[in-house]
Order: structure tokens, then C-alpha cells, then sequence
């Protein structure tokens, strides 16, 4: 079976959804090569919009991700190497960030000015994409990008949209199932394409395999996907936007897995998770980075299909403990950490010695013109000054 979030994604800007005025000045500014900066919850239609005016311009998308751009040089390697290059194919180019929230973080200093120094060379029209651009970090690239806003789907919108898609599928629905899961999806369009594939059973709207939606984080939707499905195409595509470490989702499907399946199904759940992990010991130890697929397949499709039917309604999943008991010890040192690599970037002294005598340390780095210098995040400031 076809995702749905697929098979709908617009192909042409007149098919997106409750965002007309930033649409039109998107397509405004990507003729005229102005620089933009899209940013807005997930699922109101960010990505898709620039590939959709792509296809109606006839332009390639060079698609970036930033969670893989961590530092300058790299930075500098993939969007400095792209800035000039010409499109073999298309009429022209666009240069699409995504994810831009990925940047920030404790590896990435110099990465932002990086980019920042780029922009008077690159000679195609670009594009950022952030959930959310009101970091500090991000302050000098808000005033050399236009921003554009892609603002929550009004359910009546998603509702017309669901309906219309229901239909064209053939799937047997009521009017008020439909307006529920609407509601539920909370402006996101894609969650509730999502929860529409979930909730189907013989061809019909069943709301009792998907229960109450509420939004949580990426790893619950995860889950829900392998758990709440038979159809191995749908669990494979669970983890593919999924920024957890695929270690730490092992951990999660292990921990919660005794919430959804029991006796024979949970046993043959369990058998083919440890077959994935026989995978991952390999991985570890050869470096045989081809069985990762094998691995993957076994955490979503295998699970999914060790159950004989759907556990309907809502289940609760928690944190694996481990991981919570990794977490809390990990952010005890992370702010420190963050703080001493900036500091050590600048002075060109060791981490290590800074991270030895930070007590020494603080007591000036409290100082606002270093917290401006060292660009700390306002976690590290608040970190600094109590």
C-alpha cells in the first residue's frame, strides 16, 4: 500500500493547503532569487511547497539537510560547492536547507556564519526551512532572509481535504469521524493523513484502531506506525524521518512492546527483534554498515507482522529507563560541555582543561559581551548565571 502522505503530496502549488499569501510570496521571491527562510510547525506544507513550485517552474531542487552540515568545513564543501554550479537538466535551481533547527547545537560553531558568508556567492535561489527561527542563534540569519510563515492548518481545511482523499480510495467513512480526526491533528495535515492510512480496517474508518491523537514526540508516532498497522510498508516508512539514534529506538520498541502484544504475538515480536539485534552486533563489530537495512526491516516490518491483528484504542508509551537514566546524567555535564568547547575554540586551549577548571572559569564568562562572543544558547546563559 502507497503511504497516503505520499501519493497527496502536492505536485503543483495549487494543491497546498491554507497557505496562499506565503506561497505567493515564496514563488515571488524564488524568481527574483530573494533569500527565504520558511518556518512553521510540521506537517503545514514547508518542504512540499518549494518541490511543488519547483515542478510548476520546471527547476531542480538541491535538497541539503542541516543535521548533516555540523561545522563550517562542511558547510563550506557541500552548499559552497553547489552555490555556482548550473542545473544540467532544468531550467534552474533551488538550494533547500531543511531542518535548520538541526545546525544548532554544540558542534556546529562557525557554522552559521559560515553560511552567512556564502550568501553573496551563491547564485541560485535559496531556501531555509526551520520549525522554529526565534533561537538566538539564528538572529543574523533572520535579517538576511525574507520570512515566510506556513502557520497551522484550519481543521475545516484538513477536513476537506481527508474527505476528499477518502474518497477518491473508496474508503467508507462518516462525516464526523473525519471532522474528529481533523480536529485531533491540531493544524498538522500530514499527522492526519497519517492517522487516516492508521485508522483504516476493510476499506472503512475505524477511529477505535487509532483512539485519541494527541502530539507527542517523533519516537510515539514511531511506534504507533509499527504497532498500529499490518502492512509492512507502512511500519518500514516509520523511521524514515525519525532523528533518534537507532540504538535508542531499540531501546524504546523493547520497552513498550509488552504494551501492545501479548502471548504468542509478543513472543514472535521478541524473537524478531533479537534477530535485529544479532544485525547490530555485526554492524558493531565487522563495520558491515550493508546489514543496517536487515536491521531496520526486522524493527518495523518484522514487529508489525509478529501480530495477528490490530490492538485497538490508545496506548501509553514511556521512556525506556535506561535511556532516562542516560539522559539525566548527560545533562548534567552538557551545558559545561557546550560552554568549554566555545571557550576553547577561542582561546585555542584544550577542552579538557577548561571542562577541569570551569569553577575559575565562570566567573568571567558570565560577562555579556563573552556570552555574545562565545554565542551561547540562552540554556548555557541561564546554565552560567545560577
Amino acid at each position: 500500500m502507497t503511504l497516503l502522505v505520499d501519493k497527496y503530496s502536492p505536485k503543483s502549488l495549487n494543491e497546498v493547503m491554507g497557505q496562499d499569501q506565503a506561497i505567493q510570496r515564496l514563488e515571488y521571491n524564488i524568481k527574483n532569487k530573494i533569500p527565504s527562510l520558511i518556518h512553521g510547525e510540521t506537517g503545514t506544507g514547508k518542504t512540499s511547497s518549494v518541490y511543488a513550485l519547483a515542478n510548476d517552474i520546471s527547476f531542480e531542487v538541491l535538497e541539503i539537510n542541516a543535521s548533516n552540515l555540523r561545522n563550517k568545513a562542511q558547510i563550506n564543501s557541500i552548499i559552497g560547492g553547489a552555490a555556482q554550479q548550473q542545473s544540467l537538466f532544468k531550467k534552474g535551481k533551488i538550494i533547500l536547507v531543511d531542518e535548520l533547527d538541526g545546525i544548532s547545537g554544540q558542534k556546529d560553531r562557525g557554522g552559521l556564519q559560515a553560511l552567512n558568508k556564502l550568501l553573496p556567492l551563491i547564485q541560485h535561489p535559496i531556501v531555509l526551512i526551520s520549525n522554529d527561527i526565534w533561537n538566538k542563534k539564528f538572529s543574523t540569519i533572520r535579517k538576511k532572509f525574507e520570512l515566510l510563515e506556513f502557520k497551522r492548518i484550519h481543521h475545516e481545511i484538513i477536513f476537506e481535504t481527508l474527505k476528499e482523499i477518502a474518497s477518491k480510495e473508496k474508503i467508507k467513512f462518516n462525516e464526523q469521524d473525519l471532522k474528529t480526526l481533523s480536529r485531533s491533528a491540531k493544524g498538522d495535515l500530514r499527522a492526519a493523513l497519517t492517522d487516516l492510512q492508521i485508522s483504516i480496517e476493510n476499506n472503512k474508518l475505524n477511529l477505535n484502531l487509532l483512539s485519541e491523537r494527541e502530539q507527542t514526540q517523533e519516537i510515539f508516532n514511531a511506534l504507533k506506525l509499527i504497532f498500529k498497522t499490518l502492512d509492512p510498508k507502512i511500519a518500514l516508512s516509520a523511521l524514515d524521518n525519525l532523528k533518534e539514534n537507532l540504538d535508542d529506538f531499540f531501546m524504546w520498541l523493547d520497552e513498550n512492546i509488552v504494551r501492545e502484544y501479548s502471548n504468542e504475538d509478543l513472543k514472535k515480536a521478541f524473537d524478531i527483534i533479537s534477530k535485529a539485534d544479532i544485525f547490530r552486533g555485526r554492524i558493531r563489530r565487522q563495520q558491515y554498515y550493508r546489514f543496517m537495512v536487515y536491521q531496520i526491516a526486522f524493527l518495523t516490518a518484522g514487529v508489525a507482522l509478529s501480530k495477528k491483528e490490530k490492538n485497538p484504542g490508545f496506548v501509553s508509551y514511556t521512556r525506556p529507563n535506561r535511556i532516562l537514566k542516560m539522559f539525566i546524567s548527560k545533562m548534567r555535564n552538557s551545558k559545561k560541555l557546550a560552554i568549554s568547547k566555545a571557550l576553547a575554540e577561542k582561546t585555542h586551549t584544550s577542552t579538557k582543561k577548561i571542562m577541569q577548571n570551569f569553577g575559575y572559569y565562570r566567573n568571567f564568562l558570565a560577562n555579556n559581551d563573552i556570552i555574545n562572543e562565545l554565542e551561547l544558547t540562552e540554556d548555557e546563559i541561564r546554565f552560567l548565571k545560577t
